[in-house]
């Protein structure tokens, strides 16, 4: 005889973890008249769950997530006196609350989007000593950013320059009064992060003076 009871023709199984036996379990327990016997065979079901996944053992709130995953199979309709309050459909269905991506645009990429939020606390700053040494902070960090990521040094008229564009015009500064501090041990990013893979292969080709493959033909040479 063929078999006609197909996955299919099922009902929808909810929760793939734990399979269809269980869920029909439920369905089972579902059709018991008496509350008490309902409560008893959940107990008894939750520890069968419990030694079908073992590692769950570990989290503190294992038993609780399967009583959820019970109420869950049963279309949030099973009515026991389980050992947790019931969830409801409205909290386990709930979507998740849309994080706010900041779509600002980066005026200078290299210097990052810090920099420029630190320029814009900078610039509604009041005048004083304090404001200058936040100035002179900001400038020597894109002074050595610049010369981490694109190998370049910036001059002060260039970082006063950029000051004002990121701060809409509100920081006009005098070149000379910027006090930058040069990291002297910043090394060019593009050159001192390169893949080990390409620096073997320059040792390769500088050992034996032929490359790799001529290399190998010198290994593979006997002398007689």
């Amino acid at each position: 005889m063929l078999q006609t009871d197909y996955n299919t023709s099922r009902p929808l199984l909810k929760n793939s973890e734990f399979g269809r036996a269980i869920q029909d379990y439920v369905h089972f327990i579902m059709q018991q008249q008496d509350k008490g016997k309902r409560t008893s065979l959940c107990h008894s079901l939750v520890q069968i769950m419990l030694t079908l996944n073992p590692s769950m053992r570990e989290q503190a709130d294992a038993r609780q997530k399967l009583w959820d995953h019970l109420y869950l199979l049963s279309d949030f309709q099973l009515d026991v006196d389980g050992p947790f309050p019931a969830p409801s459909a409205d909290s386990v269905h709930r979507k998740p609350q849309t994080i706010p991506y900041n779509d600002s645009m980066i005026r200078f990429r290299f210097y990052g989007r810090n920099l420029q939020l630190m320029v814009q606390r900078a610039s509604e700053m009041e005048d004083g000593e304090l404001k200058q040494d936040l100035v002179n902070l900001i400038a020597s960090f894109m002074y050595n950013s610049c010369k981490s990521w694109n190998n370049e040094n910036l001059s002060n008229e260039v970082i006063a320059e950029h000051l004002r564009i990121l701060s809409k015009g509100k920081l006009e500064l005098n070149p000379e009064r910027l006090e930058v501090y040069q990291d002297q041990s910043i090394t060019n990013r593009k050159f001192h992060n390169r893949p080990q893979r390409e620096q073997r292969q320059n040792t390769g080709r500088n050992q034996g003076g032929g490359g790799g493959k001529f290399n190998r033909r010198n290994r593979n040479f006997r002398k007689f």
